[in-house]
């Protein structure tokens, strides 16, 4: 009994698939950026707590640095953009707006109080918030790797 193998068609369809995988990567790549930004923008939403602006509020009405109003809280003013870098690969940016992104860095590590003497702890917002979704981003790009390979 003899058995006759072709494999060089095998290779080449092999070859093809291989070579294709980056094409549909780069195609699907700012879609996954763009879940992968609102989940975080998600996560960093929730780790931020209120403060006590909104009560103070009722007595004062706040205004933000540059005079306008009304008041925008952090919670409120969380941006994310898919962005390239110099190299031309695509990143997700999340980050604060306009009008609050000058806070992120105190809010999130703590500052030295108006007084000069008090420590105002940090959040830690971002920090946990990349934790927190950590697992979903893998799940994101575990399924988008699945998604090319499979056709």
């Amino acid at each position: 009994m003899k058995v006759r193998v072709d494999y060089e068609e095998a290779i080449v369809s092999i070859d093809e698939m291989i070579s294709n995988i980056p094409k549909q990567l780069q195609e699907n790549e700012k879609v996954v950026l763009r879940k992968i930004g609102a989940l975080v923008r998600g996560k960093v939403v929730q780790f931020l707590h209120e403060s006590g602006v909104e009560i103070r509020a009722k007595q004062i009405t706040p205004s933000n640095y540059d005079g306008t109003r009304p008041y925008i809280h952090m919670k409120d003013d969380v941006k994310y953009a898919v962005k390239k870098d110099k190299q031309g690969n695509f990143y997700v940016s999340v980050r604060g707006g306009k009008y609050t992104g000058y806070k992120w860095a105190s809010v999130d590590a703590g500052h030295i109080a108006r007084d000069g003497y008090t420590y105002v702890p940090g959040l830690n917002f971002v920090g946990r918030a990349v934790n927190a979704s950590e697992g979903e981003v893998e799940k994101l790009i575990d399924n988008m790797i699945r998604k090319v390979t499979e056709q």
